[in-house]
């Protein structure tokens, strides 16, 4: 994996900047009506519920979930990636809670059932995963989507097997949670794709 300052010279560069949703982040609206509502007005029923973009990058999911009424908090070891979530929480009119982090550390604080979304794009640490378990509370959603194996047919990155999943592991490693969609993609790239509910 690229280190911090690998990264914070890519976003510095634009290299990075990524502004729009990825399209499996998007299906991820029609389970909105899943998550709690407790004590929210019905007219607004997101407002107060707490998400978190892990390995945010340039905030893309963040700012989304800012936008339709998340408090957001977006993580990231890269200064510079936090930057432009800044940027562009400013640009948007909406507000995200920035925090430089070592995302590889796993004790940084995301407290037990803290969160009622977790969203992770293209981001793989095995260890991290009994913490984004924990982090969610009963009823909350975590959307994650990473490369396969199959990644490896179609490019040279990412360069270790260790930063890909194997097919259907991301399925075992939220053993549990109630499964609402999964998808793994072969043409173009090899990814796999998930969104459950902790129950």
């Amino acid at each position: 994996m690229a280190t911090a300052s690998e990264w914070d010279e890519r976003f510095r560069k634009g290299d990075s900047i990524l502004t729009e949703p990825d399209s499996f982040f998007l299906k991820l609206r029609s389970c909105y009506p899943l998550l709690p509502h407790w004590g929210v007005p019905t007219e607004d029923p997101l407002k107060r519920l707490q998400a978190l973009d892990l390995a945010c990058g340039s905030g893309r999911h963040a700012i989304n979930l800012a936008q339709v009424g998340f408090e957001t908090t977006a993580i990231d070891f890269s200064k510079q990636a936090l930057t432009c979530v800044r940027r562009s929480a400013i640009h948007q009119g909406v507000t995200v809670d920035c925090r430089l982090e070592d995302v590889e550390a796993v004790d940084f604080g995301l407290g037990r059932e803290s969160y009622d979304l977790v969203a992770v794009f293209f981001f793989l640490h095995r260890p991290l995963f009994p913490v984004l378990r924990r982090c969610l509370r009963p009823g909350g959603l975590v959307i994650y989507k990473t490369y396969t194996t199959k990644q490896f047919r179609h490019a040279e990155w990412p360069r270790q097997r260790v930063h890909v999943l194997e097919p259907n592991e991301l399925l075992c490693l939220f053993e549990g949670f109630r499964v609402l969609r999964y998808e793994e993609e072969w043409e173009g790239r090899g990814t796999a794709a998930l969104i459950a509910q902790k129950i």
